[in-house]
């Protein structure tokens, strides 16, 4: 034992110099490793994005014409303006499962003017569909601070929140999100072409960030348009709970005229 600690003693500054050299070693390479992981990362999302790129260009060019063809045969104009669909079906639903899915969706389209046909529903970034909010009585919350936003009954106060008297929202289907399409399926009762989608109709998910409530009226280009963001579309959660709050006022409300009423009552007996 005594031999092991006088050689110690003899070769600490060499082992601390090895210590210091394996640290610094040992730093260098997971520095090297950790930057080679970040580039890797960097790469990776760049390939990502090239291959959105090439895919949205290739269903861009095998859908546009097919489309349009559907949408031309409509000849709608200014002064004779129609409901255009489509159908979207879930893929996990493909091919023949219909129960609550496979719904006709209105596509977006405008008129510029007589000479012009209709324009509007597709772009190289994906398809536009509109969600009539007029129809169910809906219309836009939104808070101006910070641009949060949902859908609920028409008339309604929200604190911090104003309505805004649009018809219509805008969304977007990212060709990301487009898995496949018929043009001639067999259950389309109305020969609406058929887009198979990653999520179902229903999923906010299926839809790109950016949207917009607008109006359309004539058939015109809508210039008057408020631009929203999926992404800061207030979650469900946040309506349940104001839903029950409303709720569980209304409830204590009415519990406190009825007891106020009873005492009247009760009063007026004597």
């Amino acid at each position: 034992m005594e031999k092991v600690l006088n050689w110690y003693t003899q070769n600490k500054d060499y082992i601390d110099l090895s210590k210091d050299i394996v640290f610094v070693v040992g730093a260098v390479a997971t520095f090297v490793g950790f930057y080679q992981f970040i580039k890797f990362l960097i790469e990776r999302k760049i390939l990502n994005k090239r291959q959105e790129m090439d895919n949205d260009a290739r269903l861009y060019r095998e859908i546009y014409s097919k489309l349009k063809a559907y949408v031309d045969s409509y000849e709608v104009t200014q002064e004779k303006l129609r409901d255009i669909g489509i159908r979207l079906l879930y893929i996990k639903n493909y091919p023949y499962k219909l129960d609550n899915d496979g719904f006709r969706q209105e596509l977006f389209y405008y008129v510029f003017d007589a000479g012009h046909k209709a324009n509007g529903y597709i772009s190289g970034k994906g398809i536009y569909i509109l969600n009539f909010l007029r129809y169910f009585d809906n219309c836009v919350y939104v808070n101006p601070k910070n641009g949060k936003w949902f859908i609920d009954e028409k008339g309604r106060s929200f604190r911090k929140y104003k309505d805004l008297k649009y018809e219509h929202l805008l969304m977007r289907i990212p060709f990301a999100n487009i898995f496949g399409y018929d043009f001639d399926s067999d259950w389309s009762d109305k020969g609406e072409p058929v887009f198979y989608t990653k999520y179902k109709y229903t999923d906010w998910r299926l839809f790109a960030d950016d949207m917009e409530a607008l109006t359309l009226k004539n058939g015109e280009y809508p210039y008057n348009r408020f631009s929203l963001r999926k992404s800061k579309r207030t979650r469900r959660i946040r309506s349940f709970f104001r839903k029950s709050k409303n709720k569980l006022k209304g409830y204590l409300y009415d519990r406190k005229i009825k007891k106020k009423l009873k005492e009247k009552h009760s009063t007026n007996q004597r």
